[in-house]
């Protein structure tokens, strides 16, 4: 039981410094793309945001004994995909990034948090805990509609 609760904390601290990575990439982009700045910027204080909602849903998993279950989930896939975001900041502070390769990274991203469910590996039928999960579900499938918009509005001819 005690490596549950472990691992649990485990994916949900993985997961905010995922979100704070991304931020960080944003608010990055925000001040090199200066001509998307409230775009970059909006996203950056919404990935801040839910890495204070994934900390609120730590402390109401762990904190009440709600029963829940983790279900199949990589730490090393969860690593990987925030070893790639690092890489991606690497990338822009060396300048080898453009404007359109950052909405495509972004959105591919965006898109893999999504297609991995990674904060789907923790289900809980604690209604606090499920309120929190599916407000920040939403708001990634928001991000990945909003950088889909976005791109087809600049580069109608280039988005897959």
């Amino acid at each position: 039981m005690e490596d549950m609760y472990l691992k649990a904390g485990q994916i949900l601290d993985m997961l905010r410094e995922i979100e704070l990575i991304m931020a960080e990439l944003y608010r990055r982009f925000s001040h090199i793309f200066v001509q998307d700045r409230v775009f970059w910027e909006n996203l950056s204080q919404d990935e801040e945001r839910h890495a204070v909602m994934v900390t609120e849903l730590k402390n109401t998993l762990l904190r009440n004994g709600s029963p829940f279950e983790v279900g199949k989930i990589n730490l090393l896939a969860l690593s990987t995909y925030r070893q790639g975001i690092k890489s991606q900041l690497s990338r822009l502070q060396r300048g080898e990034l453009e404007r359109q390769n950052a909405l495509f990274i972004a959105r591919d991203f965006e898109k893999t948090l999504i297609e991995h469910s990674f904060y789907e590996s923790i289900r809980s039928k604690n209604p606090e805990y499920r309120a929190i999960l599916d407000k920040i579900l939403k708001e990634n499938e928001f991000h990945l509609q909003k950088l889909e918009n976005y791109i087809k509005t600049l580069f109608p001819f280039t988005s897959k």
